[in-house]
C-alpha cells in the first residue's frame, strides 16, 4: 500500500507530466450536475461546484425565501435534489457499484422526511415520503437526462466552479440543446 507522501508525490508527478489535468470521473461530474440542472430547474440560484480529487464533489445553491414559504414543501424541494446526484449515478449500469458511495446525506434526508411528516401526517410516515421523493427524485433525472448529461461534459476539470460559471455553463448547454 502506497503512503500519504509517496501517492502525493506520484499525484504531482502525474500532473507535471501530464499535457493536461486529468478530468474528474463522469460518474462525480454526472452526479453534481444532476443537483445543479434540478435546482436551477426548481429555481434555485447556484453558487457552485466543487469536484475534488478525492472523487467527491459538492453542489451548493440557495433558494430565496420569504415570511409565507411552506416548509414542507420547500424541505420535499431539497430532498428531490439532494436525490438527484444519486438518481443520476443509478442511471447509468457501469456506476451503480460506486453509487452508494456517492450516495448523499441519507441521515439528513431521514431528518428532513420526519419533519415533513411532523408538518403534514397525511403525506404519510417517513419511509413512504422518501420512498414517493426517491421515484420523483429519479424522475425528474430521466426527464432532464440530456442537459445534465450536457453539463457534466463541461465540468472537465478538479476545483471549484463559481456561480458565475456554473450558470454559464447552464445557459449554454440549454442553448445548445434547443439546436
Amino acid at each position: 500500500m502506497m503512503s500519504a507522501y509517496d501517492w502525493f508525490i506520484a499525484r504531482c508527478k502525474a500532473v507535471v507530466n501530464h499535457p493536461r489535468p486529468p478530468e474528474p470521473p463522469m460518474r462525480l461530474r454526472l452526479h453534481e450536475a444532476g443537483h445543479a440542472v434540478v435546482g436551477h430547474r426548481f429555481g434555485y440560484t447556484q453558487q457552485g461546484i466543487m469536484l475534488r480529487e478525492d472523487d467527491t464533489g459538492q453542489t451548493s445553491q440557495q433558494y430565496a425565501t420569504g415570511p409565507d414559504d411552506d416548509m414542507s414543501v420547500r424541505l420535499q424541494t431539497e430532498m428531490i435534489i439532494s436525490m438527484t446526484g444519486f438518481a443520476v449515478t443509478m442511471e447509468y449500469p457501469e456506476y451503480r457499484t460506486d453509487a452508494l458511495r456517492i450516495g448523499g446525506d441519507v441521515q439528513a434526508e431521514l431528518v428532513d422526511a420526519a419533519i415533513i411528516h411532523r408538518i403534514d401526517p397525511s403525506m404519510g410516515s417517513t419511509e413512504e415520503i422518501i420512498d414517493s421523493l426517491w421515484v420523483r427524485a429519479r424522475l425528474v433525472a430521466r426527464n432532464n437526462s440530456p442537459l445534465i448529461r450536457t453539463v457534466a461534459g463541461r465540468l472537465n476539470r478538479y476545483g471549484s466552479y463559481t456561480g458565475e460559471e456554473i450558470q454559464r455553463i447552464l445557459d449554454e448547454s440549454m442553448k445548445e440543446l434547443d439546436r
